[in-house]
């Protein structure tokens, strides 16, 4: 998933920084693994988030203020190429699947920053940065884009109980009957209970109606634009909830540019979900069952408007204790 580590080497960011573009490049020599993925501004002003999923020309993603905060989320459609760079409409949604609002804007890039204007070309530019900081793998190496990125590695842990493997699980006891579903069923935020922390690092997962379709956003920590992935392709078929978490920038598959696609079942204010695999189609006439093996569980859906006001932008930045710091702490674990 976006499992994120708030521990970060104040030398592997330094490295990162210069690793990722080098000397200057022109624009047009980029290819789409410089635009992909997520940007924001940098840490300490406002921020805004995007994140780009390009697959060929085609641009689709999602935007927002504060990613935790589903009232501030829009989603990206438009185009790219290496020459002209990324335009597109940011749509912003109300919790009924009407249109608050749509922003037409263009983003170029210039060694390693995204400059991002209004369509009407009004106001000034937004500038976006790839984001200094870079989540935990979890168990395997975690391989990143922009090329020349480092490679994470995971850094060794306890066991937790004495003989190298965890505990094992209790069996799932099913509360009720499966729901056939709706896209009223779904919309909302969800929260991952069975896998990854909780706090500032636990997963959320927010779907929102467009008109009769939904649309997402998967992030945790939710202001570090590496630790947030686009919801993309969502179809119902009966019981059955099935999306792509669009990885573009960061992933434990090399290169990081893949769809995990996920098959969900709701019951009561439980969504059980579990990994189809990578990059599978769902063909709504023949949907595939959800495998019993490794599901995991999340809890909701919370009301847009009840996440109004949810930040984590400016708390502890590189880690518990760590404040509002804009720079990294001289001292921390290499292993990051």
């Amino acid at each position: 998933m976006t499992k994120s580590s708030t521990r970060i080497s104040a030398a592997i960011v330094v490295l990162t920084a210069l690793a990722i573009f080098g000397a200057a490049r022109p624009a047009d020599a980029l290819n789409a693994d410089y635009w992909r993925g997520g940007w924001r501004t940098p840490l300490g002003q406002p921020p805004h988030i995007y994140y780009f999923v390009i697959r060929g020309g085609q641009v689709t993603g999602v935007y927002c203020r504060s990613c935790s905060d589903a009232t501030t989320i829009g989603f990206i459609d438009g185009s790219w190429d290496e020459k002209n760079g990324l335009s597109f409409t940011v749509t912003v949604p109300n919790a009924d699947g009407s249109i608050k609002s749509v922003a037409r804007q263009h983003a170029t890039l210039a060694e390693d920053r995204l400059s991002v204007t209004s369509g009407g070309g009004g106001g000034p530019a937004l500038t976006l940065i790839k984001d200094p900081r870079r989540p935990d793998p979890g168990g395997r190496p975690a391989y990143y884009l922009p090329p020349g990125t480092p490679t994470v590695y995971p850094a060794a842990s306890a066991t937790t109980n004495g003989n190298g493997a965890p505990p094992p699980r209790a069996p799932y006891w099913q509360a009720g009957p499966f729901k056939t579903l709706r896209p009223a069923d779904v919309a909302g935020t969800w929260i991952a209970a069975s896998f990854g922390p909780l706090g500032m690092d636990k997963q959320i997962f927010t779907f929102l109606r467009i008109g009769d379709r939904l649309r997402g956003v998967v992030c945790g920590r939710c202001d570090n634009a590496y630790t947030l992935a686009a919801l993309e392709r969502v179809t119902i078929a009966g019981d059955r909830l099935y999306f792509q978490i669009a990885h573009q920038d960061r992933g434990n598959i090399d290169p990081p540019v893949f769809d995990r696609t996920i098959v969900a079942q709701i019951v009561q204010n439980e969504m059980i979900a579990s990994v189809l695999g990578y990059n599978i189609a769902i063909d709504p006439a023949h949907p595939p069952a959800r495998p019993a093996n490794a599901p995991f569980t999340l809890v909701g859906p919370i009301a847009p408007d009840a996440t109004r006001g949810n930040s984590s932008e400016g708390i502890d930045i590189w880690g518990p204790g760590t404040g509002s710091a804009l720079q990294p702490p001289a001292k921390s674990d290499p292993s990051r």
